[in-house]
């Protein structure tokens, strides 16, 4: 999943804002470009962490449910934050993973200033169960995941 780039994001965007084409920016570049697809960078996760799916599935809380293994098999349908989220949790993910997940998916990243976001950010970090967040996230009317 990781990929190795030459050149740092910041490096990039300072390209494209002093740039006068953007077809000599891609020319330029072309080693530096990700498309990794949602599915594909799930997949490579379960290799990493040597997770199988219906133990994930269950840990996330999404047992007997196909819809996870769609996300795994294929880009159609771009599974919500939240089941994202529980994923994360049920890996368990780091929060730059779990990022870079979000980011896959075309989904918002977690974001400290947002409560909710913040109990998701210090159960990745300190490896809270989805049921033990939500438990929190209920405790302070915060909408659970899943929910």
């Amino acid at each position: 999943m990781e990929a190795v780039f030459q050149k740092t994001t910041e490096e990039l965007f300072n390209e494209i804002e002093e740039g006068a084409s953007i077809p000599d920016y891609f020319s330029k570049n072309e080693r530096e470009m990700t498309e990794i697809s949602l599915s594909s960078c799930l997949r490579s996760l379960l290799a990493k962490y040597q997770v199988r799916k219906a133990d994930l599935f269950r840990k996330a809380g999404l047992e007997g449910n196909n819809y996870g293994y769609e996300i795994f098999q294929s880009d159609k349908k771009t599974p919500s934050r939240d089941i994202l989220l529980m994923l994360s949790l049920a890996f368990p993910l780091t929060v730059e993973e779990t990022q870079r997940v979000l980011r896959y998916a075309g989904l918002a990243i977690l974001y400290p200033r947002d409560a909710r976001d913040a109990y998701v950010l210090f159960a990745l970090k300190n490896q809270i169960s989805v049921y033990e967040l939500n438990a929190l996230l209920h405790e302070k009317r915060l909408k659970e995941l899943g929910r």
